[in-house]
């Protein structure tokens, strides 16, 4: 498996690649009326019109400059670009590598596992909540 690393804060998240269609560098930012705050605009991608949702934002991280590039989540998944504050690498990893995650010590998380690598810890994140818990907002 091959994981997308970024950071929110000062924490390490994932994302598997076969969520994410691309990574779009520098995309401009089109202004969307009474949009919550948590949304920086839209972007047009591929004639698609997309909502990008602040990651770190959404879930709690205090304000920061974030990276330049956006994260667009596979269209079978969802029609979203995500900003978080820096895209790292792409990595691989066994699955054997991912630590469960307690969902009963914090219901409202978004990380559905940990993944253990060369002495740092991934967050990986659970796009399904994600999505959900921005369906309620």
């Amino acid at each position: 498996m091959q994981v997308l690393v970024f950071r929110l804060g000062e924490e390490l998240y994932g994302l598997e690649v076969e969520k994410i269609q691309e990574v779009v560098e520098s995309p401009i930012l089109h202004y969307i009326p009474r949009a919550s705050k948590h949304l920086l605009g839209a972007v047009n991608f591929h004639g698609n019109i997309l909502p990008v949702l602040d990651l770190a934002s959404f879930l709690g991280f205090a304000r920061e400059e974030r990276d330049r590039r956006v994260i667009i989540l596979a269209t079978g998944l969802c029609s979203l670009a995500l900003a978080v504050t820096a895209v790292g690498r792409i990595v691989g990893c066994d699955a054997d590598a991912m630590l469960p995650f307690q969902q009963e010590q914090q219901p409202a998380s978004h990380i559905r596992a940990v993944l253990n690598r060369d002495d740092e810890m991934i967050n990986m994140l659970d796009a399904a909540r994600l999505l959900t818990s921005l369906e309620k907002t």
